[in-house]
């Protein structure tokens, strides 16, 4: 499968029925996830490893991951959303309902994709969700707003974990998904933080 192929087959992802704003719940665009599955798969942190998704809304970045060769876990808080994930990325994937930070692992995890919420309803909820990457990963791909604020913020936080840090800049094409959206499609900047445990830490 190359990237094109996957970004086709991750446009079939479907919207969560009725997305609850208190949790800012999106659908991650096909063509974003699709770019960050990539990098991922290119890194080797995607074939042959367990992958876990972090408040994984429908399913989008977990269906990826299965169909890179990779097993993954599905976690998120709503149970709305988790069982259209359950019927969109299929037996392949395991499903956990749980908050962030109160569920326990049975296996060890290689790699944390994510798209946390940005903490525009819940402020620093996006700290919290790479806080828990960082616990159960060596690999994490999180994608956080862009300014220099939290850019900051976030390099000195990893970095003190212990975690080699890489930037990508990447377009977020949001299209209209709750009721007051005014526009069809929302397009702004976001900064994808690949981080790797250094060794000696």
């Amino acid at each position: 499968m190359d990237k094109k192929q996957l970004e086709i087959e991750l446009q079939k992802a479907p919207p969560h029925p009725a997305p609850k704003y208190e949790l800012e719940q999106y659908l991650t665009p096909a063509e974003l996830a699709s770019q960050i599955l990539w990098i991922a798969f290119l890194k080797g942190d995607i074939e042959g490893k367990i992958v876990i998704d972090l408040g994984c809304g429908t399913g989008i970045f977990c269906k990826g991951v299965v169909l890179l060769g990779g097993d993954c876990i599905c976690v998120d808080i709503d149970r709305d959303a988790l069982n259209v994930a359950r019927n969109f990325v299929g037996k392949d994937a395991e499903y956990i309902q749980a908050e962030v930070n109160s569920f326990n692992l049975t296996r060890k995890i290689d790699t944390v994709i994510e798209n946390p919420p940005f903490g525009v309803v819940n402020r620093g909820i996006d700290l919290k969700f790479l806080l828990r990457a960082m616990e159960v990963a060596n690999s994490v791909y999180s994608i956080h707003k862009s300014n220099e604020k939290t850019r900051e913020l976030i390099m000195n936080m990893v970095k003190e974990y212990g975690y080699s840090v890489e930037l990508i800049s990447l377009n977020y094409r949001l299209k209209y998904y709750y009721r007051w959206h005014r526009k069809r499609i929302y397009e702004f900047p976001v900064d994808l933080y690949y981080l790797k445990k250094m060794s000696n830490s």
